[in-house]
């Protein structure tokens, strides 16, 4: 695990010793506020809490999941991509650190990247309290619900960064992968048919509107996390299998 940690904190420093970490957050923090507090029907189809004259926190962690589609594959796409393009991967893997540590330490340092960013959000459900009385189940699961999604977003998109040194392409592929599995279970809907069970099973907002109830159903978290362990295992194979080219 020291290894696992000294890699982390590496990440951390490298995120935010770099303006695009500010600014993803800059722009993140802006976009949500702008959503929440003002109504715009084809992203916020349903009331904000304004409107609806009562404290509602659900369009918050509704449009986060959302914008975490978007930028989170940006924020891990050069984990390991641009190791490779540097030429620095090889170099890291001659230290005695398996490509597992490799994986889980750039992965826990793009979480504490998460956290942070979820963390300055806090400043709205505050103001929500302020003027009304929301039940706090709900905003409790929220968040966790927000960093169980974010966590395997980031998973995925270090394992599309194993594949390639082309950052663009792993924000491509790990956009589009995010994108299918998070709004999969709307696919019925769009055409008109019944819900469809394996498409739930398999959706992102599925499991998080679950959690985000505030009833935590150890289903949906096991879910979350297996796709986080899928994704450092295919990662960690990734990374192995170059090493023998």
């Amino acid at each position: 695990m020291r290894n696992v940690a000294a890699i982390a904190r590496r990440e951390l420093s490298a995120y935010f010793g770099s303006p695009v970490a500010y600014v993803a957050i800059a722009l993140f923090l802006a976009l949500l506020g702008v959503t929440f507090f003002f109504r715009i029907p084809f992203l916020l189809p349903k009331e904000d809490f304004f409107e609806a004259k009562e404290a509602n926190l659900r369009p918050l962690f509704e449009w986060m999941v959302f914008l975490f589609t978007i930028i989170l594959p940006a924020i891990s796409m050069r984990l390991l991509a641009e190791e490779r393009k540097l030429g620095t991967m090889e170099i890291l893997l001659t230290l005695p650190v398996t490509e597992t540590e490799v994986v889980l330490g750039k992965l826990m340092g793009a979480v504490g990247f998460l956290c942070v960013a979820v963390a300055l959000t806090l400043a709205y459900p505050i103001m929500v309290f302020a003027i009304g009385k929301p039940d706090i189940g709900p905003v409790i699961g929220g968040y966790f619900g927000v960093l169980l999604v974010g966590s395997a977003y980031l998973a995925i998109g270090l394992l599309a960064s194993s594949w390639t040194s082309s950052q663009i392409v792993a924000f491509i592929v790990a956009i589009v992968i995010c994108a299918v599995f998070t709004f999969i279970d709307r696919v019925p809907e769009t055409l008109g048919l019944h819900s469809v069970e394996a498409l739930n099973i398999l959706s992102f907002n599925h499991h998080f509107r679950s959690i985000a109830r505030g009833v935590i159903d150890t289903r949906d978290v096991v879910f979350f996390l297996s796709v986080v362990a899928a994704s450092v295992s295919l990662a960690s194979g990734s990374l192995e299998s170059r090493k023998w080219r």
